[in-house]
């Protein structure tokens, strides 16, 4: 009769390691221990890496190698920390360590194996392979998508381990039947989704300085799956040793005799309570784990890649007390030293991985007074740029302004450090700064996103849009495009338009001329009496411009007679007024779509109906634009004049100072007022 199966952590070599030559070993996790001083952690999936670690944390704690106080904790970072009592701990609890002790599996509950002969109460062991579900559902089946192959011990102990470390929410294929109800929602642990922080270099140094001292001590975690308190759906762990070994996942590995894992037993396991107001980052067990300054778990879907160092640099100065990153923190300012730090974060969404992230915070900025400022610099200089910009999902093509992990490298060099706060937004803004790409929309969104970083401006638009009672962005009831008092400027063919169409259109005897122009617009037919009658006083290369802006006149005053005729904003300009709710200009999507068909056709007539729906909204909510521009821009229309239009829209104006009192403020467009009716 066959042995039963046994693959303890403690004896069989399972962690991936490196030596002080760089040479890679496998070893047992007492190995690591004995040799903590010449060894590193050396898995290349950072998942494995971030949860071994965590297991040797657990392991230290559960051994009492954890400081008692600060002075502790700092003699251990100066002199070195003693971890004989971990391989003792280690070598005495051989059997709770094993996977397949049929008692106490460790992370795993015995009691499933009564369960295993139930029909469906198993599936692949594929299932608990995160990577298998790399860019779709988790936790669904995969069998129609992979072949799953049985997995050896030292497979099956690395799959489980990130399992319980990692597991993201999701739908489980586990029958209510077989594990009860609630067994097939799976929630996620504390580091999935967000980004843990660990100190490198060798075990020893790891051990060191992630060994902490906390308040209430240690405690003791559990090394199997036992139910909790009867008739409870949810807990919180007890202790810090609790909380490291906390078992998300209910899980029994189904080993054959030779010790190969084919399928396995997987359900929801222990729910933790929910804390409101206690940062996540000096909870039990999830002490490293990477909390924005609310205390909520920093995403990682938005570390944009490995070198992405900026926002763990912003939040390592304003991690609260009682985290790893405070303790850390206060002692890299007791001994002068300081770690290099392994940030390991898993971006999820919409119950898939994105992607999975190992950063590399070098010790010296940790140690640097200069960084966090720094950090905050750069970090507010993309945040500024991201809020003018469009999301990805709203417009891929222009939703990414600037590159990934924009100013991570600078801010670890010695001359940013060096600079002001201005001085280093305007280095930003000049590495910020690309070659025209020759897209107007996406060289417009860049261009504003860019001057909104660097200025602050981009929240709110100058007095253009404020002035009247209405809804904000309503423009100016004040003309700008009226007639003009000096008569120098009469040869300015956008000016004599404007001026011309004004008193058109407060003739009674000029209506089929105006009822002729707006038929033009909708049907621009060429045997339309209107088209002589405009174009005679102008030069040939005008005619087209001056019929459109003429026949756009017309329609804006025949849609809304109440609406004045003048604006003095440019018609992109204006369009940042337009909009619903909360939504206006580069944030309304109709109105962002118009503007984008608009700079990118090249053809004038092509135009024609789309500005003749902006002129009769404009019209509708009694605004109008500077009528002399637009003539102006439709004559000249070529490359330069649409990137001017995307970046009067994506650009928002600076707020203009209040003239003294008693001073007279003039219009934008005094020259266009008629001197006959002003």
């Amino acid at each position: 009769m066959r042995a039963r199966p046994s693959f303890s952590l403690a004896q069989r070599p399972w962690i991936t390691a490196l030596d002080d030559t760089g040479r890679t070993i496998l070893c047992s996790l007492a190995e690591v221990l004995e040799n903590a001083d010449r060894l590193r952690l050396g898995a290349p999936d950072p998942l494995l890496w971030g949860a071994t670690a965590r297991l040797l944390a657990a392991v230290a704690y559960s051994a009492g190698c954890a400081p008692a106080d600060d002075t502790a904790y700092w003699d251990n970072i100066t002199t070195g920390i003693d971890l004989s009592a971990a391989v003792a701990w280690v070598r005495e609890h051989t059997e709770d360590l094993d996977l397949f002790a049929p008692g106490r599996p460790l992370f795993q509950d015995a009691a499933l194996h009564d369960l295993a002969g139930l029909p469906e109460a198993t599936v692949p062991v594929l299932y608990l392979d995160l990577t298998a579900a790399s860019g779709r559902p988790l936790l669904s089946d995969h069998r129609h998508l992979h072949t799953s192959q049985p997995v050896d011990g030292r497979r099956a102990a690395e799959l489980l381990l990130i399992q319980q470390t990692w597991a993201v929410g999701g739908r489980i294929s586990a029958k209510t039947s077989v594990f009860g109800p609630g067994c097939n929602f799976g929630r996620s642990t504390a580091a999935s989704g967000g980004v843990m922080w660990q100190p490198a270099g060798s075990v020893a140094e790891l051990l060191a300085w992630r060994l902490m001292p906390v308040s209430d001590g240690p405690g003791h975690g559990h090394w199997t799956y036992t139910p909790r308190v009867a008739g409870t759906a949810e807990f919180l762990p007890d202790s810090e040793c609790d909380g490291l070994n906390w078992m998300t996942r209910r899980v029994l590995l189904l080993p054959d005799a030779d010790g190969m894992v084919a399928r396995a037993m997987f359900a929801q396991g222990w729910r933790v309570t929910k804390q409101p107001g206690v940062p996540i980052s000096v909870r039990h067990g999830s002490r490293d784990i990477v909390a924005t300054e609310r205390g909520k778990q920093l995403s990682a879907e938005g570390i944009a890649s490995d070198d992405d160092v900026a926002p763990l640099l912003a939040l390592w100065s304003t991690a609260p007390a009682g985290s790893w990153a405070h303790a850390a923190r206060t002692a890299i300012t007791a001994t002068g030293q300081a770690p290099d730090v392994v940030a390991i974060g898993l971006a999820t969404n919409n119950r898939k991985i994105l992607h999975q992230r190992r950063i590399h915070i070098p010790g010296a900025a940790l140690a640097d007074l200069r960084s966090p400022d720094a950090a905050l610099a750069v970090m507010s200089f993309r945040r500024r740029a991201a809020r003018v910009a469009p999301s990805r999902r709203d417009d891929p093509a222009t939703g990414t302004v600037l590159p990934p992990a924009f100013g991570s490298t600078t801010l670890l060099q010695e001359d940013f450090l060096d600079l002001t706060g201005p001085q280093q937004n305007q280095l930003l803004f000049q590495q910020a700064s690309p070659a025209p790409s020759g897209d107007p929309v996406r060289d417009g969104v860049r261009t504003a996103a860019l001057a909104a970083a660097l200025t602050g401006t981009g929240d709110e638009d100058d007095d253009l849009f404020t002035e009247i009672s209405g809804p904000p962005s309503l423009p100016s009831l004040d003309a700008d495009d009226s007639a003009g008092r000096d008569p120098a400027y009469a040869d300015a063919p956008g000016h004599a338009l404007a001026v011309q169409m004004g008193r058109w259109l407060a003739s009674p005897r000029m209506r089929p001329v105006i009822a002729d122009l707006e038929r033009w617009a909708r049907d621009p037919q060429p045997d339309n009496p209107v088209i002589a009658l405009v174009t005679r006083p102008h030069a040939p290369e005008h005619h087209q411009a001056a019929l459109l802006t003429a026949a756009l006149m017309a329609v804006h005053h025949r849609t809304n007679r109440r609406a004045p005729l003048y604006g003095r904003a440019d018609l992109p300009r204006l369009m940042r007024a337009f909009g619903s709710g909360r939504n206006h200009g580069p944030a309304h999507p109709a109105t962002r779509a118009a503007l984008q068909v608009m700079v990118r056709t090249t053809s004038v007539d092509a135009l024609r109906p789309h500005l003749g729906r902006l002129i009769r909204y404009s019209a509708g909510r009694r605004m109008a634009p500077r009528w002399s521009s637009l003539f102006d821009d439709l004559a000249g229309w070529d490359r330069e004049v649409r990137a001017r239009w995307s970046q009067l829209f994506f650009t928002a104006p600076t707020r203009r100072p209040a003239p003294p009192s008693g001073a007279t403020s003039p219009t934008a467009n005094d020259q266009d007022k008629d001197p006959i009716t002003a």
